[in-house]
């Protein structure tokens, strides 16, 4: 999931990290990974101890699409 992308790691107002995904999604796998993840935060299941308990969040963006 992580190898050979485009992409930037951030850290929102929230303390939470996006990862932003900037190839776009062709194939919705990214997109589906970004749903469970929400899910999981919604119910407090997304949070990693040695991150602070910060969660993480996806964000696709096709940045490069001319």
């Amino acid at each position: 999931m992580f190898s050979n992308q485009n992409c930037e790691l951030t850290v929102k107002d929230s303390g939470h990290l996006q990862l932003t995904y900037l190839d776009g999604d062709h194939l919705g796998i990214k997109d589906n990974l970004a749903k469970l993840l929400e899910k999981r935060k919604k119910i407090e299941l997304n949070k990693v101890s040695w991150w602070g308990d910060r969660a993480l969040e996806i964000c696709i963006k096709e940045k490069y699409d001319f």
